[in-house]
Formats: C-alpha cells, sequence, structure tokens
C-alpha cells in the first residue's frame, strides 16, 4: 500500500508533487486546479495481482492525458473511475458523461482523455487494469470509454457493489485475486452490455457477483422482521426463484444465512449492556418470536439465550425476561 496526502508536503511545493503523484500511480496526466492555493488531495493504492485499486481526492481540477503523455508510457490500461463523493466530467473518443456518486466510467490511457473534478471535496476509487484484460472481452473504444454505469438498473447495481466491496478492503484480496479479478472484468462487461448475450463464463460471474450482493443486503438489512426472499429479490430486480437458485450454489440457503446473521447479532446483544433483557436483544436483531428465538438459539449454541447469557458474563442477577 502507497498513501500520498498533500496536508504532509508544504504548500509552496504541494502541487509539484501532486502531479508526480498523479504520474506514478496512474499515467503521465498534466493536472490543473481551479486554485493553487493551499490545494489539497490525497491518494492510497493497492496493487493485487497485475491490477491496482486507489482511492483519490481532491479539490476542483482538470486531470487530462495528452499525445505527449501517452508517447512517454509504455503500458497500456485502462482506468475504471467509481464515484464516492461529487462528480466528474469525462471527455474521450467524441463521448461525453458525467459521472455522481454510485456511478463509474472508464477511460483508456491509449488515447487522450479529460477529467474534469468540477465540485469540490470529490472522491473516487479508481480501478487500474491492463488494457489487454479488457481488449479480450470488449471492443475497448467502441463499449467502454465515457460510458457511464449507475447502480440504478440490477446488473450495474451488482457490479458496482462488487466493485466498492473491492475497494474497501483491498488488503485482504491477495490470496484470490486472479478470481476476483476474472468476476469484476466479467461483470464490467455486464454491465456496459446485455446481459442476454452472456456466456458460461459471464454467466458463474454474475451469480457469483450477484450473491455477493444479496449476502452484502442480508448484512445490512438482517434485523428487518419482513426481511423475506421476495423482497430482496424486488430490490435487485430479479425473481424469488431465481434468488434462491443463486443461494443454492453456496453452502447455505437464503433463510439459512438471515438465522445464521440475527443469531450472530442477538448472541452479541445478550452481552450488551443496552439489551436489558432478552426480548430486547431478540427483537433488535430481527426476531420477533420469542419462542422461536429460544428454539433456534438453543439448536445453534447448545443452551437457552439466559445460559449463554450468564455463562459470559458472569453474571447470574441481571434482568432477563
Amino acid at each position: 500500500m502507497r498513501t500520498f496526502d498533500l496536508k504532509q508536503i508544504d504548500s509552496s511545493t504541494r502541487f509539484g508533487f501532486w502531479r508526480e503523484v498523479l504520474c506514478n500511480v496512474y499515467v503521465a496526466l498534466d493536472s490543473e486546479p481551479v486554485s493553487r492555493r493551499e490545494f489539497v488531495g490525497a491518494v492510497t493504492e493497492h496493487p493485487f495481482s497485475d491490477f491496482s485499486v486507489s482511492n483519490i481526492s481532491s479539490q476542483k481540477q482538470l486531470i487530462s492525458r495528452n499525445a505527449r503523455g501517452i508517447r512517454r508510457d509504455t503500458d497500456s490500461f485502462c482506468f475504471l473511475n467509481l464515484q464516492v463523493r461529487g462528480s466528474c466530467r469525462v471527455v474521450q473518443a467524441k463521448r461525453e458523461t458525467v459521472t455522481n456518486p454510485g456511478e463509474f466510467s472508464i477511460v483508456d490511457s491509449t488515447e487522450p482523455f479529460l477529467h474534469d473534478y468540477f465540485t469540490d471535496e470529490w472522491e473516487m476509487h479508481s480501478f487500474k487494469i491492463p488494457k489487454r484484460v479488457l481488449d479480450t472481452h470488449m471492443d475497448v473504444r467502441h463499449d467502454c470509454v465515457a460510458r457511464k454505469v449507475t447502480d440504478r438498473t440490477p446488473v450495474g447495481k451488482i457490479a458496482i457493489d462488487y466493485l466498492t466491496a473491492i475497494a474497501r478492503n483491498p488488503q485482504s484480496l491477495t490470496g484470490n485475486a486472479i478470481d476476483l479479478n476474472k468476476i469484476m472484468v466479467d461483470l464490467i462487461g455486464l454491465s456496459l452490455g446485455r446481459a442476454e448475450d452472456m456466456h458460461e463464463g459471464r454467466k458463474k460471474s454474475w451469480r457469483a457477483g450477484l450473491c455477493h450482493s444479496i449476502l452484502s443486503y442480508i448484512e445490512l438489512n438482517f434485523a428487518d422482521p419482513e426481511l423475506t426472499p421476495s423482497k430482496v429479490a424486488a430490490h435487485f430486480g430479479i425473481s424469488t426463484r431465481y434468488l434462491h437458485m443463486i443461494m443454492e450454489e453456496r453452502d447455505e440457503t437464503f433463510g439459512q444465512s438471515l438465522l445464521r446473521k440475527r443469531l450472530e447479532r442477538s448472541a452479541q446483544n445478550l452481552l450488551d449492556e443496552r439489551c436489558v433483557n432478552i426480548s430486547d436483544a431478540a427483537f433488535r436483531a430481527g426476531f420477533n418470536d420469542l419462542s422461536h428465538f429460544s428454539r433456534v438459539f438453543r439448536q445453534h449454541y447448545g443452551m437457552s439465550p439466559r445460559e449463554y447469557r450468564n455463562s459470559l458474563s458472569g453474571s447470574e442477577n441481571r434482568p432477563l425476561i
């Protein structure tokens, strides 16, 4: 991991240092800030396999790639830029788009491009992908550059959820980076094209990405007592039957995954002083039937909720039900 933060650099040399950072982490780029006075920016880069993901933020500026920069570089890359905060106008190959939070676009380092970060306090995740990798999956110039993908479509949401998960926890990816990279590239292709054109390999990547997003959704919403397969399927724009089929490819069904998360949280709640009784611990984890809760808790942990709380808290006198 490499981290660069302009707040640690003297203001008189700050912007020159910033240009060096951009060229070092990405490719040869020109940068022009709206104001050089007290300019701030930061970049954190994580390499994995022959890809890398970085988080970049700064004040308003124009970042451009020109013919001179293209001649300087020997390697070719595509940059997938996922907007986190602020907005960016992207121009390449006579095409133009604007990305907002929850949207991404791609640029090709072998042709000139412009990124106009016209809002202050902008931030994005940038994936540096060898161009040869995307070239084997799609026509980069025709299919990719300066085209926007949003999280407001089912396929786009799956791709963006997957990319966001990688960007937020890149240090955990080293061991299985090659498989993750393949899924990423397939999801990029699907989000830019049509799902019905998938061959078997891309179908597997689509299902893996969708399954990942479903599990993330359960993770965020398991405390909702009305969380059902039909509700989750509607969120992702798929049928309930297809959701169950996706989950069957794992070791756990949808119901088992949801129950496991609720049991794990209820166990944590039992040791939380803010949960004054067992019913609080159960209801805060998404259970709405205490008899059912007690039964499945005993099956999972080998003891009742009361026994679990007392065995780990060391207190036999806490108020329970």
